[in-house]
């Protein structure tokens, strides 16, 4: 315990983070203004790397092609991989003697579809009105700015830790999680990892997973001039998306966790309607895609079997689906439901950060998937902390309070230095 430089002193972080606030936000909006959208993060990855070169700490890049799983599995269906690589930087320095705790978050963002619906230029970057605006300020750039500069306090108020504290910023979170599943190759062992999500500060120890599906149906294209001749698609698919929403619903009233007092744990939403090719042809071919939310505990093929047997309930009113049957493509392998006891360390170091922070315990639930759901299925202790609202992102006019990324580098500054201090007298291990 003595080759460890403790210190207690609450008024001395927040007043670190308070002195280099602007620097923070600055450094934000810089972040923001480079577009890392998934498959070309390698734009803002090197400001995450000067971030802890410019203070003398550790810091590696890893390149997503030295991955087992990207060379392996993944081979074919992940894009630039020399160019794109996980940035993990270290507080002051890596140890060997010591454990880690880690502190994930993804450096890519989802792109911009609908520019017109700005008020600004989506990476823009701008502070104005007390918000950073932005593709990425809160999914989850500020996130990572936060933890930065609890560390940047934590280091100035001259904290030691005694464990090592690594910054894992990942690529793909917002499609595979290839990069959390890269990181964990180099890393398997851990004292738990906090994953940033906008949580609005609230601790998440649950939450669902979901799977990403397509249904494909085929008709019979005509001359829109004689559309009798053809079998027009339109009306199959509306019959179906109907059917997917009673099914949604149905799952609503029936899967409910109170973590999760939404109006539902387990959404089920059509994310994108694809129909017909010519304004002068019947439709012949057309799809929805969408995802449904899985339970914690609930089996994912007993998911699948659920939406199978919804679109095929649809195909059975109907004599064209019955001799050409719509095809279901699973999108992705399910991105996994967790779930983290309340009296683990990652949750109780989140908690008593807020508790010194001044504020509340804000122990919740969630609905959006993350790599929290791959770290668990590792065995990994995990908890998803992060500030800003999860309503902003992936929207229109995306922005995080600044308030709220000050709010979160105290917190995680303050729950570093009470996992630590009970780390060293064996109450949290």
């Amino acid at each position: 315990m003595t080759d460890f430089v403790k210190s207690t002193n609450e008024q001395a972080i927040s007043d670190s983070i308070r002195e280099s606030t602007d620097a923070m936000l600055d450094f934000l909006s810089r972040t923001v203004q480079r577009p890392s959208v998934t498959g070309h993060e390698d734009t803002v990855a090197e400001l995450y790397a000067a971030f802890f070169a410019s203070r003398g700490w550790s810091v590696e890049k890893h390149p997503l092609a030295e991955s087992r799983v990207v060379r392996g599995e993944r081979s074919s269906s992940e894009a630039r991989t020399q160019e794109r690589a996980n940035v993990v930087g270290y507080y002051q320095r890596c140890r060997a003697d010591i454990p880690t705790v880690v502190i994930n978050g993804h450096i890519d963002v989802v792109p911009v579809l609908d520019g017109d619906q700005w008020s600004r230029d989506p990476f823009s970057g701008a502070r104005v009105e007390g918000c950073v605006h932005g593709r990425g300020s809160v999914d989850t750039k500020g996130g990572i700015a936060a933890a930065l500069w609890a560390l940047d306090a934590l280091d100035r108020a001259g904290v030691q830790l005694p464990f090592n504290v690594a910054v894992e910023l990942v690529v793909g979170e917002e499609t595979t999680g290839v990069g959390t599943s890269a990181a964990l190759e180099r890393m398997p062992e851990r004292l738990g990892t906090i994953v940033l999500e906008p949580t609005a500060g609230a601790v998440v120890t649950v939450a669902s997973g979901l799977l990403f599906f397509t249904v494909e149906v085929t008709g019979r294209a005509a001359h829109t001039s004689v559309p009798w001749h053809g079998i027009d698609v339109g009306p199959k698919l509306i019959d179906i998306y109907r059917a997917l929403q009673d099914l949604g619903a149905e799952r609503a009233a029936r899967l409910t966790d109170p973590r999760m007092p939404f109006p539902s744990a387990v959404p089920l939403a059509i994310g994108t309607v694809d129909i017909g090719g010519w304004r002068a042809a019947v439709p012949a071919r057309g799809s929805l895609s969408g995802r449904i939310g899985v339970m914690p505990g609930e089996d994912v093929s007993d998911v699948r079997a659920a939406l199978t047997d919804c679109v095929q309930g649809v195909v059975a009113r109907d004599e064209w689906l019955r001799n050409n049957p719509p095809v279901i493509r699973w999108d992705n392998e399910g991105l996994r439901s967790w779930e983290t006891p309340e009296s683990d360390p990652v949750v109780r170091a989140l908690d008593e950060g807020r508790r010194r922070t001044g504020l509340a315990p804000k122990i919740e639930g969630m609905t959006a998937g993350c790599d929290a759901g791959i770290l668990t299925a590792a065995g990994v202790s995990t908890a998803v902390f992060g500030p800003g609202e999860m309503r902003y992102a992936h929207s229109p006019d995306e922005r995080i309070a600044e308030r709220d990324v000050v709010d979160a580098a105290l917190i995680l500054a303050n729950a570093l230095a009470a996992w630590a201090e009970h780390h060293l007298r064996g109450t949290i291990s």
